[in-house]
Protein backbone atom coordinates (compact mmCIF):
# COMPACT_ATOMS: atom_id res chain seq x y z
CA UNK A 1 0.00 0.00 0.00
CA UNK A 2 1.59 3.48 -0.95
CA UNK A 3 -0.04 4.56 2.59
CA UNK A 4 -0.97 3.46 5.23
CA UNK A 5 -4.70 3.19 6.69
CA UNK A 6 -5.91 4.18 9.45
CA UNK A 7 -6.93 1.87 12.18
CA UNK A 8 -10.45 2.89 12.19
CA UNK A 9 -10.59 1.70 8.70
CA UNK A 10 -8.80 -1.10 9.21
CA UNK A 11 -11.35 -2.08 12.13
CA UNK A 12 -14.20 -1.44 9.69
CA UNK A 13 -12.50 -3.84 6.74
CA UNK A 14 -12.11 -6.37 8.76
CA UNK A 15 -15.57 -6.15 10.19
CA UNK A 16 -16.93 -6.46 6.34
CA UNK A 17 -14.52 -9.47 5.81
CA UNK A 18 -15.95 -11.26 9.18
CA UNK A 19 -19.53 -10.50 7.45
CA UNK A 20 -19.12 -11.38 4.03
CA UNK A 21 -20.61 -14.36 2.62
CA UNK A 22 -18.71 -17.34 1.26
CA UNK A 23 -17.01 -17.43 -1.32
CA UNK A 24 -18.95 -18.25 -4.80
CA UNK A 25 -17.77 -21.31 -7.06
CA UNK A 26 -19.71 -19.76 -10.27
CA UNK A 27 -18.39 -18.51 -13.57
CA UNK A 28 -15.01 -16.39 -13.91
CA UNK A 29 -15.49 -12.94 -15.45
CA UNK A 30 -14.82 -12.46 -18.13
CA UNK A 31 -13.20 -15.47 -18.23
CA UNK A 32 -11.09 -16.51 -21.83
CA UNK A 33 -12.39 -14.62 -24.75
CA UNK A 34 -11.62 -12.90 -28.05
CA UNK A 35 -14.29 -11.42 -29.17
CA UNK A 36 -17.27 -9.60 -29.40
CA UNK A 37 -19.00 -7.79 -26.23
CA UNK A 38 -21.65 -5.09 -25.23
CA UNK A 39 -22.99 -3.41 -22.31
CA UNK A 40 -26.35 -1.79 -21.73
CA UNK A 41 -27.58 0.26 -18.54
CA UNK A 42 -30.40 -2.60 -17.48
CA UNK A 43 -29.55 -6.13 -17.55
CA UNK A 44 -31.99 -7.60 -20.33
CA UNK A 45 -34.52 -10.30 -20.01
CA UNK A 46 -34.15 -13.70 -20.21
CA UNK A 47 -36.16 -13.88 -23.56
CA UNK A 48 -33.80 -11.09 -25.35
CA UNK A 49 -30.43 -12.48 -23.52
CA UNK A 50 -31.67 -16.36 -25.24
CA UNK A 51 -32.74 -14.42 -28.88
CA UNK A 52 -29.22 -12.37 -28.60
CA UNK A 53 -27.35 -15.54 -27.75
CA UNK A 54 -28.78 -17.31 -31.16
CA UNK A 55 -28.36 -14.09 -33.43
CA UNK A 56 -26.17 -11.72 -32.64
CA UNK A 57 -22.22 -11.57 -32.43
CA UNK A 58 -21.81 -10.94 -28.89
CA UNK A 59 -20.88 -13.21 -26.69
CA UNK A 60 -20.23 -10.98 -23.63
CA UNK A 61 -22.53 -8.92 -21.75
CA UNK A 62 -21.62 -5.80 -18.89
CA UNK A 63 -23.62 -6.18 -16.29
CA UNK A 64 -23.95 -3.38 -13.50
CA UNK A 65 -23.16 -5.00 -10.47
CA UNK A 66 -22.22 -2.41 -7.53
CA UNK A 67 -21.25 1.27 -6.81
CA UNK A 68 -23.29 4.81 -5.54
CA UNK A 69 -23.31 6.48 -8.66
CA UNK A 70 -24.83 3.65 -10.56
CA UNK A 71 -27.27 5.29 -13.24
CA UNK A 72 -29.41 1.85 -13.14
CA UNK A 73 -28.56 1.06 -9.76
CA UNK A 74 -30.27 -2.05 -8.25
CA UNK A 75 -33.77 -0.88 -8.04
CA UNK A 76 -33.05 -0.98 -11.78
CA UNK A 77 -32.46 -4.46 -12.08
CA UNK A 78 -35.13 -6.43 -11.94
CA UNK A 79 -34.02 -9.09 -14.05
CA UNK A 80 -29.75 -9.13 -12.55
CA UNK A 81 -30.16 -12.19 -9.96
CA UNK A 82 -27.48 -14.52 -9.46
CA UNK A 83 -30.15 -17.57 -11.34
CA UNK A 84 -30.18 -15.11 -14.49
CA UNK A 85 -25.87 -15.18 -14.23
CA UNK A 86 -26.06 -19.21 -13.76
CA UNK A 87 -28.57 -19.10 -16.73
CA UNK A 88 -26.64 -17.41 -19.16
CA UNK A 89 -23.72 -18.78 -18.19
CA UNK A 90 -24.84 -22.38 -19.06
CA UNK A 91 -25.72 -20.84 -22.77
CA UNK A 92 -22.07 -19.80 -22.78
CA UNK A 93 -22.67 -16.04 -21.78
CA UNK A 94 -19.35 -14.06 -20.47
CA UNK A 95 -20.13 -11.20 -18.63
CA UNK A 96 -18.23 -7.64 -17.72
CA UNK A 97 -18.82 -6.57 -13.95
CA UNK A 98 -19.10 -3.10 -13.69
CA UNK A 99 -18.56 -0.86 -10.25
CA UNK A 100 -19.90 2.67 -10.93
CA UNK A 101 -18.70 4.30 -7.51
CA UNK A 102 -17.18 7.61 -6.81
CA UNK A 103 -15.88 9.88 -9.62
CA UNK A 104 -12.26 12.10 -9.80
CA UNK A 105 -12.90 15.54 -8.06
CA UNK A 106 -12.73 17.22 -11.37
CA UNK A 107 -15.52 15.33 -12.38
CA UNK A 108 -18.72 17.61 -13.22
CA UNK A 109 -21.82 16.02 -13.08
CA UNK A 110 -25.17 16.81 -15.31
CA UNK A 111 -27.34 18.91 -13.28
CA UNK A 112 -30.45 17.58 -14.64
CA UNK A 113 -29.27 13.78 -14.21
CA UNK A 114 -31.45 11.90 -11.91
CA UNK A 115 -28.32 10.47 -10.47
CA UNK A 116 -25.60 12.88 -8.92
CA UNK A 117 -22.30 10.96 -9.10
CA UNK A 118 -20.71 11.11 -5.60
CA UNK A 119 -16.81 12.30 -5.69
CA UNK A 120 -13.80 10.97 -4.59
CA UNK A 121 -12.26 13.00 -1.31
CA UNK A 122 -8.95 15.69 -2.17
CA UNK A 123 -7.42 14.14 0.53
CA UNK A 124 -5.52 11.19 -0.65
CA UNK A 125 -5.73 9.69 2.66
CA UNK A 126 -9.67 9.62 2.83
CA UNK A 127 -9.59 8.54 -1.18
CA UNK A 128 -7.81 5.15 -0.17
CA UNK A 129 -10.11 4.27 2.07
CA UNK A 130 -12.88 5.37 -0.27
CA UNK A 131 -11.45 2.67 -2.47
CA UNK A 132 -10.55 -0.13 0.08
CA UNK A 133 -14.28 0.05 1.14
CA UNK A 134 -15.53 0.37 -2.79
CA UNK A 135 -13.51 -2.48 -3.64
CA UNK A 136 -15.15 -4.69 -0.43
CA UNK A 137 -18.37 -3.83 -2.01
CA UNK A 138 -17.83 -4.99 -5.00
CA UNK A 139 -16.41 -8.34 -3.93
CA UNK A 140 -19.29 -8.63 -1.95
CA UNK A 141 -21.69 -8.02 -5.63
CA UNK A 142 -19.27 -10.54 -7.21
CA UNK A 143 -20.64 -13.35 -5.14
CA UNK A 144 -23.70 -12.46 -4.45
CA UNK A 145 -24.09 -12.74 -7.93
CA UNK A 146 -22.28 -15.78 -8.16
CA UNK A 147 -19.11 -14.99 -9.81
CA UNK A 148 -15.88 -17.15 -8.78
CA UNK A 149 -12.06 -16.14 -7.38
CA UNK A 150 -10.30 -14.51 -10.24
CA UNK A 151 -13.13 -12.22 -11.34
CA UNK A 152 -12.58 -8.84 -12.80
CA UNK A 153 -14.48 -6.24 -11.18
CA UNK A 154 -14.14 -2.83 -13.61
CA UNK A 155 -13.95 0.38 -11.84
CA UNK A 156 -15.74 3.07 -14.07
CA UNK A 157 -13.82 6.31 -13.95
CA UNK A 158 -16.00 8.71 -15.99
CA UNK A 159 -14.39 11.59 -18.50
CA UNK A 160 -13.00 14.37 -16.04
CA UNK A 161 -11.34 17.66 -17.21
CA UNK A 162 -7.23 16.51 -16.12
CA UNK A 163 -5.68 18.24 -13.58
CA UNK A 164 -2.26 17.01 -11.98
CA UNK A 165 -3.77 17.04 -8.52
CA UNK A 166 -6.87 15.39 -9.96
CA UNK A 167 -4.88 12.92 -11.20
CA UNK A 168 -3.07 11.69 -8.92
CA UNK A 169 -5.72 11.13 -6.91
CA UNK A 170 -7.30 8.84 -9.45
CA UNK A 171 -3.70 7.02 -9.10
CA UNK A 172 -4.15 6.32 -5.61
CA UNK A 173 -7.79 5.56 -5.67
CA UNK A 174 -7.31 3.37 -7.93
CA UNK A 175 -4.34 1.86 -6.61
CA UNK A 176 -5.80 0.71 -3.11
CA UNK A 177 -8.64 -0.45 -5.22
CA UNK A 178 -6.87 -2.81 -7.01
CA UNK A 179 -4.18 -4.20 -3.67
CA UNK A 180 -8.09 -4.51 -1.66
CA UNK A 181 -8.72 -6.71 -5.09
CA UNK A 182 -5.96 -8.81 -5.10
CA UNK A 183 -6.24 -9.34 -1.06
CA UNK A 184 -9.29 -10.67 -1.67
CA UNK A 185 -8.71 -12.87 -4.41
CA UNK A 186 -10.07 -11.18 -7.43
CA UNK A 187 -8.72 -8.75 -9.78
CA UNK A 188 -9.19 -5.33 -11.12
CA UNK A 189 -10.19 -3.40 -14.05
CA UNK A 190 -10.41 0.26 -14.62
CA UNK A 191 -13.12 1.55 -17.40
CA UNK A 192 -12.21 5.13 -18.89
CA UNK A 193 -12.56 7.66 -21.62
CA UNK A 194 -9.18 6.96 -23.70
CA UNK A 195 -8.36 10.91 -22.79
CA UNK A 196 -9.09 10.59 -19.15
CA UNK A 197 -8.73 7.48 -16.75
CA UNK A 198 -6.21 5.49 -19.40
CA UNK A 199 -4.15 7.87 -20.42
CA UNK A 200 -3.58 8.80 -16.99
CA UNK A 201 -2.83 4.78 -15.76
CA UNK A 202 -0.29 4.58 -18.82
CA UNK A 203 1.41 7.66 -18.51
CA UNK A 204 1.92 6.06 -14.57
CA UNK A 205 2.94 3.17 -15.81
CA UNK A 206 5.07 4.39 -18.37
CA UNK A 207 6.69 6.68 -16.04
CA UNK A 208 7.60 4.01 -13.16
CA UNK A 209 5.33 5.72 -10.56
CA UNK A 210 6.69 4.09 -7.32
CA UNK A 211 4.45 1.65 -5.75
CA UNK A 212 1.95 1.51 -7.78
CA UNK A 213 -0.14 -1.31 -8.30
CA UNK A 214 -1.87 -1.17 -12.22
CA UNK A 215 -4.99 -2.38 -12.89
CA UNK A 216 -4.75 -6.29 -14.30
CA UNK A 217 -7.25 -4.97 -16.90
CA UNK A 218 -8.06 -1.95 -19.29
CA UNK A 219 -11.24 -1.41 -20.93
CA UNK A 220 -10.48 1.76 -23.43
CA UNK A 221 -13.70 3.91 -24.31
CA UNK A 222 -12.23 5.15 -27.47
CA UNK A 223 -14.91 5.57 -30.03
CA UNK A 224 -13.82 4.99 -33.14
CA UNK A 225 -15.53 2.05 -34.59
CA UNK A 226 -13.30 -0.36 -34.56
CA UNK A 227 -14.07 -3.80 -33.16
CA UNK A 228 -10.48 -4.42 -31.83
CA UNK A 229 -8.04 -3.59 -28.79
CA UNK A 230 -5.59 -1.07 -30.58
CA UNK A 231 -4.95 1.54 -27.78
CA UNK A 232 -4.45 4.61 -30.13
CA UNK A 233 -3.63 7.58 -28.75
CA UNK A 234 -4.09 6.73 -25.39
CA UNK A 235 -3.25 3.30 -24.30
CA UNK A 236 0.46 2.17 -25.81
CA UNK A 237 0.95 -1.14 -27.38
CA UNK A 238 3.77 -1.80 -24.56
CA UNK A 239 1.08 -2.21 -21.69
CA UNK A 240 -1.80 -4.82 -20.93
CA UNK A 241 -0.27 -7.21 -23.76
CA UNK A 242 -1.28 -10.04 -22.16
CA UNK A 243 -5.00 -10.78 -23.25
CA UNK A 244 -5.68 -7.44 -20.56
CA UNK A 245 -7.51 -5.59 -22.94
CA UNK A 246 -11.57 -4.47 -23.44
CA UNK A 247 -12.38 -1.46 -25.94
CA UNK A 248 -15.14 -0.01 -26.09
CA UNK A 249 -15.87 1.09 -29.82
CA UNK A 250 -19.31 2.76 -30.76
CA UNK A 251 -21.77 3.23 -28.04
CA UNK A 252 -25.27 4.72 -27.82
CA UNK A 253 -26.69 2.82 -30.74
CA UNK A 254 -29.76 1.18 -31.14
CA UNK A 255 -29.15 -2.53 -32.27
CA UNK A 256 -31.68 -5.06 -33.17
CA UNK A 257 -31.10 -9.13 -33.34
CA UNK A 258 -33.91 -11.68 -34.04
CA UNK A 259 -36.65 -8.54 -33.37
CA UNK A 260 -35.30 -7.75 -30.42
CA UNK A 261 -33.80 -4.21 -30.06
CA UNK A 262 -31.52 -2.79 -26.96
CA UNK A 263 -29.15 0.91 -26.82
CA UNK A 264 -26.13 -0.60 -26.47
CA UNK A 265 -22.06 0.58 -26.34
CA UNK A 266 -20.24 -2.07 -28.42
CA UNK A 267 -16.89 -3.51 -27.31
CA UNK A 268 -14.60 -5.42 -28.51
CA UNK A 269 -12.29 -8.17 -25.48
CA UNK A 270 -9.04 -9.83 -25.54
CA UNK A 271 -9.09 -11.41 -22.17
CA UNK A 272 -8.00 -14.07 -19.79
CA UNK A 273 -6.01 -15.94 -22.31
CA UNK A 274 -8.06 -15.18 -24.87
CA UNK A 275 -9.98 -17.61 -27.06
CA UNK A 276 -7.66 -20.67 -27.08
CA UNK A 277 -8.24 -23.55 -29.21
CA UNK A 278 -8.72 -27.26 -28.26
CA UNK A 279 -6.09 -29.86 -29.04
CA UNK A 280 -6.93 -31.46 -32.59
CA UNK A 281 -8.46 -34.90 -31.99
CA UNK A 282 -7.42 -37.45 -35.21
CA UNK A 283 -9.76 -39.89 -34.34
CA UNK A 284 -8.96 -43.59 -35.45
CA UNK A 285 -5.32 -42.30 -35.69
CA UNK A 286 -5.82 -40.86 -39.26
CA UNK A 287 -5.76 -36.85 -40.01
CA UNK A 288 -9.07 -35.65 -41.06
CA UNK A 289 -8.93 -31.72 -40.91
CA UNK A 290 -7.34 -31.80 -44.83
CA UNK A 291 -7.46 -28.17 -47.16
CA UNK A 292 -9.66 -29.81 -49.13
CA UNK A 293 -11.91 -33.23 -49.30
CA UNK A 294 -12.00 -34.47 -53.22
CA UNK A 295 -14.82 -36.38 -54.76
CA UNK A 296 -13.44 -40.18 -54.27
CA UNK A 297 -14.79 -43.39 -55.78
CA UNK A 298 -14.08 -47.15 -56.25
CA UNK A 299 -10.22 -47.85 -57.11
CA UNK A 300 -9.33 -44.88 -55.29
CA UNK A 301 -5.72 -45.06 -53.23
CA UNK A 302 -4.81 -42.19 -51.11
CA UNK A 303 -4.90 -40.65 -47.42
CA UNK A 304 -7.86 -38.85 -47.79
CA UNK A 305 -9.54 -42.49 -48.07
CA UNK A 306 -8.41 -42.94 -44.71
CA UNK A 307 -9.84 -40.45 -43.62
CA UNK A 308 -13.14 -40.81 -45.37
CA UNK A 309 -13.32 -44.49 -43.83
CA UNK A 310 -12.45 -43.48 -40.57
CA UNK A 311 -15.65 -41.02 -40.64
CA UNK A 312 -17.72 -44.28 -41.86
CA UNK A 313 -15.98 -45.71 -38.58
CA UNK A 314 -17.43 -43.27 -36.27
CA UNK A 315 -20.91 -43.79 -37.96
CA UNK A 316 -20.20 -47.82 -37.47
CA UNK A 317 -20.72 -48.36 -41.34
CA UNK A 318 -17.09 -49.57 -41.56
CA UNK A 319 -14.62 -51.76 -39.16
CA UNK A 320 -11.83 -51.12 -41.16
CA UNK A 321 -9.58 -47.74 -42.24
CA UNK A 322 -7.18 -47.87 -44.77
CA UNK A 323 -6.12 -45.86 -47.96
CA UNK A 324 -7.75 -48.01 -50.49
CA UNK A 325 -11.52 -47.33 -51.82
CA UNK A 326 -12.72 -51.51 -52.22
CA UNK A 327 -15.77 -52.98 -52.15
CA UNK A 328 -15.93 -52.54 -48.26
CA UNK A 329 -15.85 -48.41 -48.47
CA UNK A 330 -18.46 -48.53 -51.53
CA UNK A 331 -20.77 -50.63 -49.80
CA UNK A 332 -20.33 -48.28 -46.24
CA UNK A 333 -20.46 -45.26 -48.68
CA UNK A 334 -23.90 -46.56 -49.90
CA UNK A 335 -25.36 -47.08 -46.82
CA UNK A 336 -24.22 -43.63 -45.64
CA UNK A 337 -25.80 -42.56 -48.79
CA UNK A 338 -29.17 -44.46 -48.12
CA UNK A 339 -29.49 -42.62 -44.50
CA UNK A 340 -29.29 -39.36 -45.81
CA UNK A 341 -31.89 -40.31 -49.02
CA UNK A 342 -29.45 -40.25 -51.32
CA UNK A 343 -29.06 -42.60 -54.42
CA UNK A 344 -26.67 -45.58 -54.00
CA UNK A 345 -24.08 -44.54 -56.30
CA UNK A 346 -21.06 -45.68 -54.18
CA UNK A 347 -18.89 -42.30 -55.03
CA UNK A 348 -17.88 -39.74 -51.47
CA UNK A 349 -18.88 -36.23 -53.12
CA UNK A 350 -18.85 -32.87 -51.38
CA UNK A 351 -22.15 -33.54 -49.87
CA UNK A 352 -21.08 -36.79 -48.20
CA UNK A 353 -18.34 -35.49 -46.95
CA UNK A 354 -20.07 -32.53 -45.73
CA UNK A 355 -22.78 -34.04 -43.63
CA UNK A 356 -20.20 -37.15 -42.50
CA UNK A 357 -17.56 -34.11 -40.82
CA UNK A 358 -20.69 -32.54 -39.48
CA UNK A 359 -22.17 -35.36 -37.29
CA UNK A 360 -21.68 -35.23 -33.74
CA UNK A 361 -22.65 -33.22 -30.34
CA UNK A 362 -24.44 -30.12 -31.59
CA UNK A 363 -24.21 -27.05 -29.49
CA UNK A 364 -26.76 -24.20 -28.61
CA UNK A 365 -24.28 -21.84 -30.55
CA UNK A 366 -21.15 -20.54 -31.84
CA UNK A 367 -20.04 -17.89 -33.02
CA UNK A 368 -16.89 -15.47 -32.99
CA UNK A 369 -14.66 -16.41 -29.84
CA UNK A 370 -16.08 -19.71 -29.76
CA UNK A 371 -13.38 -22.93 -29.06
CA UNK A 372 -13.76 -26.76 -28.42
CA UNK A 373 -13.90 -29.68 -30.90
CA UNK A 374 -17.54 -28.37 -32.25
CA UNK A 375 -15.49 -25.46 -33.79
CA UNK A 376 -13.08 -28.20 -35.24
CA UNK A 377 -15.83 -29.95 -36.87
CA UNK A 378 -18.01 -27.11 -38.43
CA UNK A 379 -14.60 -25.50 -40.02
CA UNK A 380 -13.84 -29.00 -41.53
CA UNK A 381 -17.19 -29.15 -42.88
CA UNK A 382 -17.63 -26.11 -43.99
CA UNK A 383 -14.12 -26.58 -45.82
CA UNK A 384 -15.86 -29.22 -47.75
CA UNK A 385 -18.68 -27.76 -48.53
CA UNK A 386 -16.36 -25.20 -50.83
CA UNK A 387 -16.06 -22.84 -48.44
CA UNK A 388 -12.71 -21.31 -46.66
CA UNK A 389 -12.93 -21.07 -42.88
CA UNK A 390 -9.74 -21.70 -41.97
CA UNK A 391 -8.50 -25.15 -39.78
CA UNK A 392 -7.66 -23.15 -36.51
CA UNK A 393 -9.80 -24.42 -34.02
CA UNK A 394 -11.11 -20.80 -33.61
CA UNK A 395 -14.28 -18.99 -34.18
CA UNK A 396 -12.51 -16.51 -36.06
CA UNK A 397 -13.31 -13.80 -38.39
CA UNK A 398 -12.35 -16.21 -41.05
CA UNK A 399 -14.63 -18.21 -39.83
CA UNK A 400 -17.12 -15.83 -39.34
CA UNK A 401 -17.14 -14.90 -42.89
CA UNK A 402 -17.57 -18.63 -44.29
CA UNK A 403 -20.56 -18.69 -41.95
CA UNK A 404 -22.50 -15.49 -43.70
CA UNK A 405 -21.67 -17.14 -46.77
CA UNK A 406 -23.01 -20.49 -45.87
CA UNK A 407 -26.12 -19.16 -44.53
CA UNK A 408 -26.67 -16.61 -47.87
CA UNK A 409 -26.53 -19.70 -50.47
CA UNK A 410 -28.82 -21.53 -48.00
CA UNK A 411 -30.94 -18.63 -47.37
CA UNK A 412 -30.45 -18.76 -43.84
CA UNK A 413 -31.03 -15.52 -41.96
CA UNK A 414 -27.76 -13.54 -42.14
CA UNK A 415 -26.04 -13.65 -38.62
CA UNK A 416 -22.56 -14.67 -37.86
CA UNK A 417 -23.69 -17.34 -35.88
CA UNK A 418 -23.80 -21.32 -36.31
CA UNK A 419 -27.12 -22.65 -34.21
CA UNK A 420 -29.51 -25.93 -35.20
CA UNK A 421 -30.26 -24.23 -38.62
CA UNK A 422 -26.61 -23.78 -39.71
CA UNK A 423 -26.22 -27.75 -38.62
CA UNK A 424 -28.94 -29.13 -39.80
CA UNK A 425 -28.07 -27.61 -43.49
CA UNK A 426 -24.49 -29.00 -43.11
CA UNK A 427 -25.84 -32.82 -41.62
CA UNK A 428 -27.91 -33.07 -45.12
CA UNK A 429 -24.59 -32.59 -46.44
CA UNK A 430 -25.85 -28.74 -48.53
CA UNK A 431 -23.00 -27.25 -49.74
CA UNK A 432 -22.74 -23.43 -50.34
Amino acid sequence: MRLAVTGLVTGLVASLFLASPARADGPEAPGDFTGHGFDTCIAPSQSVMDTWNLTSPFSAVGIYVSGNSRYCGDRYQKNLTASWVTRNAANGWKFIPIHVGRQVPCFKNNPKSRVQKKKMSTNVATARSQAVAEANETVAALIKYGFGPGSVSYLDIEWYARTAACDNVLLEFADAWTEQLHAQGYQSGLYSSGSAGIKVIDEARLAGRPGLTLPDHLWNAWVNKKADTKGGPYLSDSGWTNHQRIHQYHNGVDVTYGGRTLNIDKNFLDVGRGSVPSRRVDPCGVNVTLKAYPTLRAGANRAEVAALECLLKKQKLISTVDTTYGAATVKAVNRFRAKQGWSRTGVATRSTWTALLAAGSRPRVLKQGSVGEPVWRLQRSLTAAGLTPGLTGVYDARTVRAVQAYRKARRLPGYTTTESKVWSQLRSGRTA
